[in-house]
């Protein structure tokens, strides 16, 4: 076997590691030197294409020089497109000379100026400007501006807004421009109109996928089919979006890939595929009853809190940390498809917590490497290994982890909170004279809604009589503290 034969070995042998996600390879040489760095919707796939034959001279010599690669996996295609474009202006590897720049792929440029222009531009950035993306898909991106001008109505053109003009143009007239040059909107207005595109392309879009969603079961309920396909494109448009906004600033990827945590987390775990898709899952049972789990998602290495879920405990009494967790697991993976199939699945707990998981796991036919961290010690526990694993304190693995932990844990603590608040609000509503059920249920709604205050406003416009509300005030705080 030559040489050649044995890198290629050795190389598919570290392909069987690499995720079938969005993120960025670089290629490196037998003196590694970076000689490409290339993006990829799926890693596995793209990498795998440079083991088969060429089809291009390019392709061809860079299959003659590698002797190494390193994967970089991220949350999103955008992420992908901005951490592939850093490292190339960074290393400009010789197989990369043809690249083209940040003018390739379309941003939403918002300038920076007294009632601000929102375009989609191709162009390197500006000072003079914020920019969002890149995006890979311009017309998707025309119409999803298009979509959001329905709650936004921004400014695309061009027109001097300083001095008044007499006829605006038609984006005004329906409902899709502010209209500045009518001299009209105040700049505080059209700011709030700014920030809140900003937020939408932060991330604050998926609120408007719930609610679409709604929209859309309301609409197939009263037969209104052609305005529910309209919804379900919007919906589309929105979850295309999910897949390709950037999510971290450029300073944060090029240090998330300086340390490269995911990769170097399988390689001290031991197991056999990079962990993209980690689930954290933790029980809160304070007092012995209302017990409540939490399944929390990060993705390339951040949280996706809209795939968060909470548990009400169902089948186990009394304090029994172990069969909660195997209960919560249970319902979680008897329901998995490969869509939603985590890369590692991470307990807070010990080694009990640990064993519980895989014995629960194994029973329902489920492979998926399973850790433990314990809170005081910090210690990592491995079905694999018996003794425990000691990261240094300043190991970015070690952060990782503990960011996923602290998130289980306080999401599952936050909804036994909130079960405790609820349970406790009801009873002493119950002991107040002149309450029928029909008021019980305005009264904990309101209650509950307003947790951190007493929301007197809100049970007089729902004509809750004075006296009641009298009691209500004096014996909600002393109850409620209790718990806190």
């Amino acid at each position: 076997m030559n040489n050649q034969d044995k890198t290629n070995q050795k190389l598919k042998k570290k392909l069987k590691k690499v995720p079938d996600s969005p993120g960025v390879y670089v290629f490196k040489d037998r003196n590694k030197n970076i000689i490409y760095v290339g993006k990829a919707i799926s890693l596995k796939s793209r990498i795998s294409s440079y083991f088969n034959t060429a089809k291009d001279i390019k392709t061809s010599k860079i299959q003659e020089e590698i002797h190494d690669f390193d994967v970089i996996p991220v949350s999103s295609e955008g992420e992908a497109l901005v951490l592939e474009s850093l490292l190339i202006k960074k290393y400009t590897p010789q197989f990369n000379i043809s690249y083209k720049d940040d003018k390739s792929y379309p941003y939403v440029k918002i300038t920076k100026e007294k009632f601000p222009i929102i375009r989609v531009v191709r162009e390197e950035k500006k000072k003079n400007a914020e920019y969002f993306g890149p995006f890979t898909d311009v017309k998707g991106l025309k119409k999803v501006l298009w979509f959001i001008r329905k709650f936004y109505h921004f400014r695309s053109c061009t027109r001097d807004v300083e001095h008044k003009i007499s006829i605006p143009c038609t984006l005004f007239y329906i409902k899709k421009c502010a209209g500045p040059c009518t001299g009209k909107v105040e700049i505080e207005k059209y700011k709030e109109i700014i920030e809140g595109i900003k937020k939408f392309f932060s991330g604050e879009y998926r609120k408007y996928i719930k609610k679409l969603k709604k929209e859309l079961q309301e609409y197939i309920q009263k037969w209104d089919f052609e305005e529910a396909k309209i919804i379900s494109e919007r919906i589309t448009l929105l979850e295309k979006m999910e897949k390709r906004i950037p999510w971290r600033k450029e300073e944060e990827l090029i240090e998330y890939q300086k340390t490269n945590v995911l990769s170097n987390l399988a390689n001290i775990l031991k197991i056999d595929k990079i962990p993209v898709v980690i689930e954290g899952y933790d029980i809160s049972n304070l007092g012995g009853d209302l017990a409540t789990g939490s399944k929390v998602v990060f993705i390339g290495g951040i949280p996706i809190k809209e795939k968060y879920q909470r548990f009400r405990i169902k089948t186990v009494e009394g304090i029994d940390d172990y069969q909660m967790l195997k209960e919560v697991l249970k319902r979680r993976f008897e329901k998995i498809t490969k869509e939603n199939r985590p890369d590692l699945i991470l307990i807070d707990g010990g080694k009990g917590q640990l064993m519980s998981a895989v014995t629960i796991l194994k029973e329902i036919k489920i492979t998926i490497p399973v850790i433990s961290i314990a809170k005081k010690e910090e210690i990592i526990y491995t079905e694999k290994d018996r003794a425990p694993i000691i990261l240094p304190k300043d190991s970015p693995q070690l952060h990782l982890i503990q960011q996923i932990r602290d998130q289980a844990h306080h999401f599952a603590l936050s909804y036994h909170l909130k079960l405790r608040k609820k349970q406790i609000t009801y009873s002493y509503i119950e002991n107040i004279a002149g309450v029928g059920e029909k008021r019980k249920k305005i009264i904990l709604d309101i209650l509950t809604r307003f947790s951190d205050i007493f929301p007197e406003e809100e049970l007089i416009k729902a004509r809750i009589p004075q006296n009641i509300i009298n009691t209500l005030r004096t014996t909600k705080k002393e109850k409620i503290e209790s718990i806190n």
